[in-house]
């Protein structure tokens, strides 16, 4: 069998990404037998819809969520973005993309640098978000508090 040295190359390439990918799961493997995961319900705000459905899983020891939202297909022009809100006020997450389905799952490292969260919400902005990372410019059209 004669092997070219480009397809040796992209061999190596995706071995590498596959090991990439394969370290994350690992890290990630441990997240759900953590006993200090939380699970937060993100309930309606008065300006959403209820067929918005979000939840969140925190761990406060490794600062680490995991986000399963349903549903989430926003207006033309607009994306969803998620905020965790702290005693220092509101820190972006970022924006929730979804799939063609409105459905996304995302994972999250460092969350609550600047303090614990104490909930997470999510607001309606302006296509690519809020302009600061520290306000949502939209309504708030999810939100559920931590233990509670």
């Amino acid at each position: 069998i004669y092997v070219t040295h480009d397809q040796l190359e992209a061999t190596r390439r995706e071995m590498a990404s596959l090991e990439t990918k394969l370290r994350t799961e690992e890290e990630w493997s441990g997240f759900w037998a953590a006993l200090s995961v939380r699970e937060i319900r993100l309930q309606p705000t008065p300006d959403g819809s209820a067929s918005l459905l979000a939840k969140v899983a925190y761990d406060p020891d490794s600062k680490r969520a995991v986000v399963a939202v349903s549903n989430f297909t926003p207006p033309a022009g607009k994306d969803y973005q998620l905020w965790a809100i702290t005693a220092a006020g509101p820190a972006s997450l970022g924006l929730v993309r979804a799939d063609t389905t409105g459905q996304a799952v995302l994972r999250l490292t460092n969350v609550g640098a600047s303090g614990l969260p104490a909930a997470f919400a999510v607001s309606l902005e302006n296509a690519g978000g809020a302009p600061t990372p520290n306000a949502p410019a939209g309504p708030v059209v999810l939100v559920g508090k931590v233990g509670g």
